[in-house]
């Protein structure tokens, strides 16, 4: 325990809060730790720092696209806890003077943002949700502390950017457009899931091999710390303002975007693979990454079992007939009573509104819309409708674990999947779990009417 340790964070109160109140408060030496620090501007240039020294860090503290990146460029590195869901935080932010009538009027604007940042996804789902193209939208790559200059000189129509850069853009009279978590769209507004972003705990395979006591210690040093920030939040605040170098107000207004929290769960997991399909459907990583590559629970459970609150285990194939953006097992039938009655769950009101479509399409009735996962197994049990369709990535619950409890309580139940991303592992685990209907957003109401037709008793 002696040997001497170099952390990594960024100068961000939404990925390094912990870390930071850690070194103020000395946490890591009331543990036998001997821990060094190093702060940088942006998590965006993390990965290229890291491999630029010739003695990388012990730990670092990032997001999984940094995880992801090193991997890819020869550096194995594991998540071996989360820290903090930080997708609100990530927004975009229209200049004063950009009016927009629709999310279509994106198109041909400039818009400043740190290349390979993860508020780009949250990007794209909304665009994949409202049709927006963004081959005619300019992405100016710019570091926080640039989008803020040309913002205010007026060389780009918004940024897309994190706490507390956002909010200093709204201080000069820049609007919130939306958040990885939040739509403020005219007519759209509510909670969404564009993003599922978290702060992570990121070691080498090296030092989880060799060092799994030291881990075990930075692991509780940043759980003390997580209490610490939710139960003394204005004490806190107090503390860490002038380390970030911001007012009080701002940092307060920056981490009540965030939710501290070191439970690694299924809404995790969903992020996580969201993430590396991304990088590499965009060819940002050369291959698609087995999913026990990129986390390591072992040491979070020992310390902390309550935290890990799914098993992962490989779920037995599941023969599966595929059309454009459907999947469905094979020679399976759905049950239907005299009348077909739909429980509609997901955060996207477009999206509820195309599945209204679908189900007048095939003469039923929609009898609940739910925005959560609790909302959904509340309505369900409340109406005991004989269809649900299920989002996998929603606020609060994840779809998988409503899943669970439905089809537990009525395995006849006919759940079909929707999702934004065709993730292999989590569709292989639905249909294990006995949903019938795996359906890729964006997807053609009339098509998948006529899908779930031609399989109806």
């Amino acid at each position: 325990m002696q040997r001497h340790l170099e952390i990594w964070g960024t100068k961000d109160p939404n990925v390094s809060a912990q870390l930071a109140l850690a070194m103020q408060r000395n946490l890591f030496h009331d543990v036998g730790l001997d821990v060094s620090y190093k702060f940088i501007e942006s998590g965006t240039t993390m990965p290229k720092d890291i491999l630029a020294v010739e003695q990388k860090p012990f730990a670092f503290i990032q997001t999984p696209i940094s995880a992801l990146l090193l991997r890819d460029k020869g550096l194995p590195v594991k998540i071996v806890a989360p820290l903090a869901d930080i997708g609100g935080t990530q927004q975009l932010i229209l200049h004063p003077n950009v009016q927009l009538n629709s999310p279509k009027d994106l198109e041909g604007k400039r818009i400043a943002m740190a290349q390979d940042a993860a508020i780009y996804i949250a990007i794209s789902n909304m665009a994949r949700d409202l049709g927006i193209n963004l081959r005619n939208v300019e992405f100016v790559d710019l570091l926080p502390h640039q989008q803020i200059q040309a913002f205010l000189d007026g060389e780009v129509d918004a940024i897309a950017s994190w706490e507390p850069w956002t909010t200093g853009a709204r201080k000069f009279g820049g609007q919130m457009y939306f958040s990885g978590v939040r739509s403020e769209i005219p007519d759209m507004e509510g909670d969404v899931s564009w993003l599922v972003d978290q702060a992570c705990l990121i070691v080498s395979e090296e030092y989880i091999q060799h060092y799994p006591e030291e881990i075990k210690a930075i692991l509780r040093v940043l759980h003390i710390a997580t209490n610490l920030i939710n139960e003394q939040r204005r004490e806190v605040v107090k503390e860490l303002a002038w380390f970030f170098e911001v007012t009080q107000y701002e940092l307060i207004a920056a981490m009540r975007k965030n939710l501290y929290s070191m439970k690694f769960d299924n809404l995790f997991r969903i992020g996580l693979l969201a993430f590396r399909d991304f990088l590499y459907n965009e060819g940002i990583v050369s291959r698609m990454y087995a999913e026990q590559e990129l986390y390591d629970t072992s040491l979070l459970r020992q310390i902390a079992p309550d935290l890990v609150t799914f098993s992962a285990k490989t779920a037995q194939p599941v023969p599966v007939v595929e059309r454009p953006s459907v999947y469905y097992r094979q020679d399976i039938t759905l049950s239907e009573d005299t009348r077909i009655r739909f429980l509609v769950a997901d955060d996207s009101k477009v999206v509820r509104a195309s599945l209204a479509q679908t189900v007048e399409i095939l003469g039923g009735e929609v009898v609940a819309e739910a925005k959560t996962g609790q909302e959904a197994i509340d309505a369900f049990f409340h109406l005991r409708p004989n269809f649900v369709t299920m989002d996998l990535s929603m606020p609060g619950m994840s779809g998988i674990d409503a899943i669970k409890r439905i089809i537990e309580f009525d395995p006849a139940t006919n759940v079909i999947v929707i999702s934004g991303s065709d993730m292999k592992e989590l569709r292989e685990e639905v249909f294990e779990l006995g949903v019938k209907i795996f359906i890729v957003k964006p997807f053609d109401p009339l098509l998948v009417a006529e899908i779930i037709g031609l399989l109806l008793l």
